[in-house]
């Protein structure tokens, strides 16, 4: 029986789509006899019938200084220690944990990175949509710069960075001792090769399970009876929120009637942009349902004529586009990244937007207050059949099992 140490920040329930991913890979490999430890700084981990669980402090996010110092001293951890001589894999679902490769090697452990972001060559760990692929250690300091300042808003992190720029450097060289990087989309793995040619060898690619409960039964959709839109990236500078505060404003300007429901956590400052555009836009209704329980943000989908989803990053495959094309709403959503992996050739292309130009979106926009919306919902139907047929979870995982083996 194979053995897995799985050494993760967070699990989840808590975070996005990569911890959902990590949840559901987990789930079948204890389905397949694998013998799976989680250590983790969640402090509620769901649950597997057949994993055994290690709450840890020294997992507890923080910045990425103190997120060092922390995992040298889980290295040293005796306990630790013993859980790696009893596996025969260290497998890293994100790459912050990256400096327990070392030791694990030596420990003759054969080390699986999962990324589902690109923290091995940006310090960011993600890709603007205006970055080349691969990039020169200075420009990747202006860009964690412009990064730090435009995401955190804080002068002192920002002048702060470059330690932890530094922290970032020493990481890079170790992501070569792992045995296997999987990449979750051929662009992803495309960016990552080009980055760090050293690591092509190593990469293979997995595409993301799907969300059993979103394959098994058809959604009902009943869409509002005026233009809907849902967003759910809260007010994240990389998601897009700026975009979104556009499209409210553009919309509202057009005298319709129309309504935004937004998911995900808010800031004060944001919530009253919000309230003033709402005051603007008399006939605009701005509902804020913040971060809910994906039963609830069902409840929204089924309304929803469509999702915007306006990140300015390489997002290498989001798990929002996917559950969004499974419920049967189209995603207005950028030409970038695994984005392109899931819609390209489908209906849900011609609802794509060139990120490098803001009327691309806008002219989207149009077309949906436009249009009858049992036709977008038409469309909405040929997406979730065409993600199906295009996505198969068993495909997927058998490839997993094949590489942990």
């Amino acid at each position: 029986m194979t053995s897995i140490l799985v050494v993760s920040e967070i699990f989840y329930p808590e975070g996005g789509g990569a911890e959902k991913a990590t949840y559901l890979i987990l789930r079948h490999l204890v389905q397949h006899n694998f013998k799976i430890t989680v250590i983790t700084g969640t402090k509620n981990p769901a649950k597997m019938s057949g994993v055994e669980y290690y709450v840890t402090s020294y997992l507890l996010h923080s910045n990425r200084l103190t997120k060092l110092t922390h995992l040298k001293l889980l290295a040293n951890n005796l306990s630790f220690m013993k859980l790696l001589q009893e596996h025969d894999i260290l497998y890293i679902p994100l790459y912050a944990c990256s400096p327990l490769i070392s030791l694990a090697k030596k420990k003759g452990l054969r080390v699986v990175v999962h990324l589902h972001n690109y923290m091995p060559v940006r310090y960011s760990s993600i890709k603007y949509f205006f970055e080349p692929d691969a990039i020169g250690t200075l420009d990747e300091f202006k860009l964690a710069v412009f990064h730090e300042y435009y995401t955190q808003k804080s002068l002192l992190r920002t002048l702060s960075m470059p330690l932890s720029f530094s922290a970032y450097l020493l990481s890079k060289r170790q992501i070569v001792e792992a045995d296997k990087l999987i990449c979750v989309s051929l662009r992803q793995a495309e960016i990552v090769a080009k980055s760090n040619p050293r690591l092509t060898n190593k990469i293979e690619v997995i595409y993301n399970p799907l969300p059993p409960e979103l394959i098994s039964d058809e959604p009902r959709k009943e869409p509002a009876d005026i233009p809907t839109f849902l967003y759910v990236g809260g007010d994240s500078f990389v998601k897009g929120f700026p975009l979104l505060l556009h499209a409210i404003n553009y919309i509202g300007k057009q005298d319709v009637k129309a309504r935004f429901i937004l998911a995900g956590s808010y800031r004060a400052r944001s919530l009253n942009i919000l309230r003033r555009l709402k005051k603007i836009h008399k006939r605009l209704d701005i509902q804020v349902i913040g971060k809910v329980s994906f039963s609830d943000l069902a409840k929204a989908y089924k309304v929803a004529w469509v999702l915007v989803f306006p990140s300015i990053v390489e997002e290498p495959l989001p798990y929002a586009v996917f559950e969004s094309s499974l419920l049967a709403t189209i995603p207005i959503a950028p030409n970038l990244g695994g984005v392109k992996e899931i819609l390209g050739g489908t209906t849900g292309e011609k609802y794509m937007f060139d990120s490098r130009d803001l009327k691309s979106m806008l002219g989207i926009l149009d077309i949906i207050v436009s249009r009858d919306p049992h036709d977008i919902i038409e469309d909405g139907m040929k997406l979730r059949s065409s993600v199906l047929s295009r996505f198969k979870n068993a495909e997927s995982l058998n490839k997993l099992l094949r590489v942990l083996s």
